[in-house]
């Protein structure tokens, strides 16, 4: 059974076992490019309950207060002796370890959070339903999103494709060429796959995770994959997945609506949902999430994601979400993709600025026009920067600048 295609190199699950059980060292503090190599160390970790690090392949040690000493440095280990890959797959999902994952810092230096396996792995399923499972892995293997995406294939022995920071083309090639059924990414990342010229049937779910999206993005992503059932998760390195849902609106499942708040439009989370940090602040035992949501059926405990509370833009003494603008440009059928995001002014203090990413060109007077039928004055971007790509953060989100 083939665990893994990585650049064109595949990995079965025997090579899998085999590495693991002859292993006599593994690495705490890992830093590679290679993806196998990074499954396989933190697999290795897994099976001996040890901690494990989890570290960008491109990031300084300096933006995770980690002595640069450490990273890659090896400690000496036991060989493994497990018969089967079943018996393997079991151990690590009985792995006592302690691993630590550090948050995107998109807004400012990178948090520790520590999680056991049994928090990483509370939305793996597993059972005959999800066997022959064919991932497309979109999500840098390192943050929580892509460590779900790995637990969820391993748990049931699932082929997992590595098509992060791949081209539009090759992400297509891999897609057809692989016969991928499961895709997980950002919409950033769906939005790379635009425009399209054909449809792939072989997909039979798409999931969007770690940004806003929207109902143009979702149409358009189900025009692409006309098999596919689209459903939305909510995930964060404090407190993995929490919410899920079949499209833009979320709900609040049973079992934990005591332990989420909503207090000024913001979701609020008890401790006991989070990993083990010293870094995140608590009011009255509930973690500030800073996501902001609208309520569609408050009794029904129904809403959508507006945003982020720290990306909120001070115009003239108007707040202005960022994300309802990118909203607002994205029902404009020339735009691909954009980023809003605010600059300081010597005149006006703050002015709205956007990056965008065409389709076909359109003159910024018509982009004002079209904006001007759904958002306030205040809200227009007085600056349009047309770019050929977005820059994007290290979990391959759009980068607000």
């Amino acid at each position: 059974m083939l665990f893994l295609v990585d650049q064109n190199k595949s990995y079965t699950y025997n090579n899998l076992l085999d590495d693991v059980n002859k292993e006599t060292f593994y690495y705490p503090y890992f830093r590679t490019y290679n993806i196998y190599s990074f499954f396989k160390n933190f697999i290795i970790a897994l099976t001996r309950n040890l901690p494990i690090v989890l570290i960008d392949e491109d990031i300084k040690s300096s933006q995770l207060s980690i002595d640069e000493t450490l990273i890659n440095q090896t400690k000496e280990i036991s060989s493994a002796s497990f018969e089967s890959i079943y018996s393997l797959i079991d151990n690590v999902f009985n792995s006592n370890s302690d691993i630590i994952i550090y948050t995107s810092g998109t807004t400012g230096q990178p948090k520790k959070v520590v999680h056991k396996l049994s928090s990483l792995a509370r939305s793996v399923r597993n059972g005959d339903r999800y066997n022959n499972q064919v991932w497309g892995f979109a999500y840098n293997p390192t943050h929580m999103a892509g460590t779900q995406v790995f637990l969820q294939a391993f748990r049931n022995k699932n082929t997992l494709i590595n098509i992060f920071k791949l081209s539009r083309k090759d992400i297509y090639d891999a897609i057809k060429n692989y016969q991928i059924t499961h895709i997980s990414a950002t919409s950033t990342y769906y939005r790379l796959l635009l425009p399209f010229e054909n449809k792939f049937p072989s997909i039979t779910r798409v999931t969007f995770g770690g940004e806003k999206s929207d109902v143009k993005l979702h149409q358009t992503i189900a025009s692409i994959f006309p098999n596919a059932k689209i459903n939305n998760i909510y995930a964060s390195t404090e407190a993995g997945t929490i919410f899920a849902s079949k499209g833009e609106y979320f709900y609040i499942p049973n079992n934990i609506k005591e332990k989420v708040k909503i207090k000024d439009d913001e979701i609020l989370l008890h401790k006991s949902l989070l990993g083990k940090t010293d870094n995140i602040k608590v009011d009255e035992d509930f973690y500030h999430t800073g996501d902001l949501i609208e309520w569609l059926d408050e009794e029904k405990y129904l809403f959508k994601f507006n945003g982020r509370k720290n990306e909120l833009i001070n115009v003239g003494g108007y707040k202005v979400n960022p994300s309802e603008v990118e909203d607002a440009l994205s029902t404009i059928p020339q735009i691909k993709q954009s980023v809003v995001y605010g600059k300081s002014n010597s005149v006006l203090g703050t002015i709205l600025c956007a990056d965008i990413v065409l389709i076909n060109p359109i003159p910024e007077n018509e982009i004002r026009m079209e904006l001007n039928k759904m958002l306030q004055n205040y809200k227009i971007p007085r600056r349009f920067k047309f770019v050929e790509k977005l820059e994007l953060t290290r979990t391959g989100k759009a980068k607000r600048l």
